[in-house]
């Protein structure tokens, strides 16, 4: 009780922007959990289908050396396309988000600079299964201006960085510049350079982000932190939360209190 009164008492403080849907932001938040049920459903053998309304269009899978596993999906409803990512699930994955070293973006061409780890994610593909990014742009380039109202990318955790590439990607190497992105708990996904390039070009760009949660803190902005050879930069905006506290890491993370916390500011 004392954590709920806690959690209403920040939310309710909390002012609104604008243009800050929040009724979206919840949508997309949950879309983002849809996620990690479809990676549990795979990695259970079972059957995984989304809630109407939502439509599936594509699944998106990370390309291992040995194997492959959903990443997330691409949906329809409502006249709009949703593009979700999910977070760290397997030990692979963990081994790609520790990779802070810097490589230069491949998708764009004025010397940004994104996370190794991240990179490799979303650009990595074989003989067999073609990479998530290039199963994204195919699917785009098939779909013509005016036959869908918004598209939406999102995602949480190791998912909110892809969202960032994902988005950036869209807007500069498709003819869908309107793309827009709510992502949840996303770390810093690349430098400076990049980060212009992207608050620059996304028209609507939102990050939400628990003020107890370590993750949106890595990549440390300088980094190593002793060393600073790499620098990294959000891109924008913030939009803070406030919710546990600073000793349990995965509830501070979790997505589910991320979605409770948005909620509750329904009230």
């Amino acid at each position: 009780m004392v954590f709920y009164s806690r959690l209403v008492y920040m939310v309710a403080h909390t002012q609104l922007p604008e243009n800050f849907d929040l009724n979206r932001a919840i949508e997309l938040a949950e879309l983002s959990n849809l996620a990690y049920a479809q990676y549990k459903a795979f990695t259970e053998k079972q059957s995984w289908q989304l809630p109407a309304p939502y439509s599936l269009e594509l699944v998106l899978d990370a390309v291992y050396e040995n194997d492959n596993t959903p990443l997330g999906f691409i949906a329809k409803a409502n006249n709009d396309i949703y593009i979700v990512w999910r977070g760290t699930q397997d030990i692979e994955e963990w081994i790609e988000d520790a990779k802070y070293d810097q490589t230069p973006c491949s998708f764009l061409n004025k010397g940004e600079k994104v996370a190794l780890g991240f990179d490799e994610m979303y650009t990595t593909g074989d003989s067999k299964v073609s990479s998530p990014q290039r199963k994204v742009l195919e699917y785009l380039n098939k779909i013509p201006l005016g036959s869908y109202t918004n598209l939406w990318i999102t995602g949480h955790s190791l998912g909110g960085a892809l969202a960032v590439l994902n988005t950036c990607d869209i807007v500069h190497n498709t003819a869908h510049h309107g793309a827009k992105m709510y992502n949840f708990a996303g770390p810093r996904a690349g430098d400076g350079n990049f980060a212009n390039t992207f608050n620059n070009s996304v028209s609507l760009s939102w990050r939400i982000v628990n003020s107890h949660d370590a993750v949106p803190n890595l990549p440390p902005e300088y980094c190593p932190p002793i060393l600073h050879t790499y620098h990294y930069e959000h891109v924008n905006q913030a939009f803070p939360i406030s919710f546990g506290n600073s000793w349990d890491l995965v509830k501070d993370h979790s997505i589910d209190a991320y979605i409770s916390t948005l909620k509750a500011l329904l009230s």
